[in-house]
C-alpha cells in the first residue's frame, strides 16, 4: 500500500506543482501583455502628434486658407519632442515611412518640385503602417484606399 500513497503523493505533487507553475506563466504572461497594452496606447499618443499638423495642413489646404501657422507647429520643439518619441516607439515600417516622406519633404526646399502622386503615396505609406502597426496586420487596403474619403480627386493618382 505503501506504494500506492506514494505514487498517488508523486502525482497529486506534480499536477499542484503543474498549477503553480501555470499560474506563474500566466502571470507572466499577463504582465507582457499589460507592458504590449501600455506601449500600444503610447504609439497611438505619438501617432496622433505626428499626424495631426498634416491633417490640418492637409484640410486648410482644401479650403484655401493660409497654412502659416502649420509650418510653425511642425517647427515647434514640442512637434521636434513628439518625433523623437516616434523614433523611440513607433515600428520600423513607421519610423521609415515617416522619414521617407521628410526626406522627400527636405528635398522639395532644395528645389526640387512637388510631384503630387509622390506625396499621395508617402502620406498614404505613413498612414497604412501605422494602421498596421496598431493591429490590422493583415489589412487589405493600400495607400490610396486610406486617402479616398479626403481626396476628390483622388482617382487621378491611383495608377501609380
Amino acid at each position: 500500500m505503501e506504494t500506492w500513497d506514494l505514487l498517488a503523493g508523486v502525482i497529486i505533487g506534480i499536477l499542484g506543482g503543474g498549477g503553480i507553475v501555470s499560474i506563474w506563466f500566466k502571470s507572466k504572461l499577463d504582465e507582457l501583455n499589460a507592458i504590449r497594452e501600455k506601449l500600444n496606447t503610447e504609439r497611438r499618443k505619438v501617432y496622433g502628434e505626428i499626424l495631426a499638423p498634416y491633417i490640418k495642413l492637409f484640410a486648410k489646404l482644401n479650403r484655401g486658407e493660409p497654412i502659416e501657422d502649420i509650418s510653425q507647429e511642425i517647427l515647434s520643439d514640442d512637434y521636434k519632442r513628439s518625433i523623437f518619441e516616434l523614433t523611440l516607439l513607433g515600428s520600423d515600417e513607421v519610423v521609415t515611412a515617416y522619414t521617407n516622406l521628410m526626406q522627400y519633404f527636405f528635398r522639395m526646399d532644395e528645389s526640387e518640385k512637388q510631384d503630387t502622386r509622390k506625396t499621395i503615396k508617402l502620406w498614404g505609406k505613413l498612414r497604412l503602417e501605422i494602421r498596421k502597426d496598431l493591429g490590422n496586420k493583415n489589412t487589405k487596403l493600400n495607400e490610396i484606399d486610406l486617402l479616398k474619403s479626403e481626396i476628390k480627386d483622388i482617382y487621378k493618382y491611383e495608377k501609380f
